[in-house]
């Protein structure tokens, strides 16, 4: 049987108001992940008020080696 490990991060928006995403940003990150064997299984977008981001949560997977 396949077993996984898993790895969150977080993408906090910048800026001077804190609502900046960088798409390149998270692309590169994303990549970066990809190439370390992470397998990007969902993302969620946590909000603060007024349906603004506060951050993006993506969760990753790969298989467990021993």
């Amino acid at each position: 049987m396949q077993t996984y490990e898993y790895k969150v991060i977080d993408v906090k928006p910048g800026g001077f108001w804190g609502t900046k995403l960088d798409p390149q940003d998270i692309e590169n990150k994303l990549n970066s992940m990809a190439m370390e064997g992470w397998e990007l299984v969902n993302s969620l977008d946590m909000n603060a008020y007024e349906g603004m981001t506060s951050k993006i949560v993506f969760i990753f997977k790969r298989a467990k080696t021993f």
